[in-house]
């Protein structure tokens, strides 16, 4: 009998898992839009991604699944990645360098295809807002009605997942040490602001990182070594901020961040027309990298109620191919 398996969580964890349960019966809901922190944005024919900048497997296991699982929508970024220090000096990066990857309609298109690719059935728009633990599977309600599953796989932040913890109808302690471990997963938060310009940003390098703890700016990428990005004769770059710049800064304004990260282009890029963008965006991500993850026997014992984790929170490790290795874990031992 096919397993009816429910993913809450259309980031690359839960698309992950959809790739793994290619066998079951599965639907994926997501609240928000599909990508998670993998956010692709659109905006007078640009397109940018605005949280992970890219997706970067460094491993043949991974590699071989994106390739399977999205191959008709993957790009490479072919041009490198440099590194810069604190005073703001330019260095190649090291040489070779891993495949970094997105698609011409942005990084959230490898999600896409990925669930795509799995023949899940994806709901869109539709959040998980309580959960009920039965004797043989799940009790889904969403603010479409109620399903019921064989198994559940949590592909969502540790802070959502406390919620929907603390509120499901499941008489077990192990919900309690659940709700408490997702809520107490530490994170840093990342301020990015995406610079677009009327003109093309003329760059060796695709992106530029900074030695670690060294600079307010952690990363610059010029989007134009995009395939498909940006349109001729513009340019966008993507500032994003360190964590320390969040603790020193908490209650900056979108403007003056936009302000300061125009002028760490200058500095960096060597180009006074910068200071100007035609527009910008900017977005705080409050949980854009866990510092640690819970327990793996916490993570265990929650398969035994036909419950999986999934997310770079439960690997501990702020990085999208973290986030996908433990999606493809949580689906497998749902198998």
């Amino acid at each position: 009998m096919t397993k009816r398996i429910c993913i809450v969580g259309g980031g690359i964890a839960g698309a992950g898992a959809a790739h793994a349960l290619d066998d079951a019966d599965t639907t994926v809901y997501e609240m928000d839009t599909v990508g998670g922190r993998m956010a692709s944005r659109r905006r007078n024919g640009c397109i940018f991604d605005f949280g992970a900048n890219y997706l970067e497997v460094g491993d043949e296991n991974l590699q071989s699944v994106i390739e399977t699982a999205a191959s008709d929508v993957l790009v490479e970024i072919e041009t490198p990645v440099w590194r810069f220090d604190a005073d703001g000096e330019i260095a190649p990066g090291q040489t070779p360098q891993n495949p970094r990857w997105t698609t011409r309609d942005g990084l959230d298109g490898i999600v896409r295809g990925m669930i795509e690719e799995s023949e899940a059935d994806l709901e869109v728009g539709v959040g998980v807002t309580r959960l009920e633990r039965l004797s043989d599977g799940w009790r889904v309600t969403t603010e479409d009605g109620e399903e019921d599953f064989d198994a559940v796989v949590l592909a969502v932040p540790g802070a959502s997942a406390s919620v929907l913890f603390e509120t499901a109808d499941w008489d077990d302690p192990l919900r309690g040490r659940l709700a408490t471990t997702a809520d107490e997963i530490p994170y840093r938060t990342m301020d990015t602001v995406a610079l677009h310009y009327p003109f093309e940003v003329d760059t060796e390098f695709f992106g530029l990182v900074s030695e670690e703890g060294v600079y307010d700016v952690a990363w610059v990428s010029n989007e134009g070594h995009k395939p498909g990005h940006v349109p001729d004769g513009e340019g966008m770059v993507i500032v994003q901020f360190g964590p320390g710049w969040a603790v020193t800064h908490p209650q900056t304004s979108p403007a003056a961040a936009a302000e300061i990260a125009s002028q760490r282009a200058v500095e960096l890029l060597d180009d006074d027309r910068l200071d100007e963008p035609t527009w910008w965006e900017y977005q705080r991500w409050g949980a854009a990298v866990p510092t640690r993850g819970p327990d793996e026997s916490l993570v265990e014992d929650a398969l035994d109620a036909d419950l999986a984790l999934a997310g770079d929170w439960v690997e501990g490790i702020g990085r999208t191919r973290a986030a996908l290795r433990s999606g493809l874990k949580a689906g497998r031992a749902l198998q």
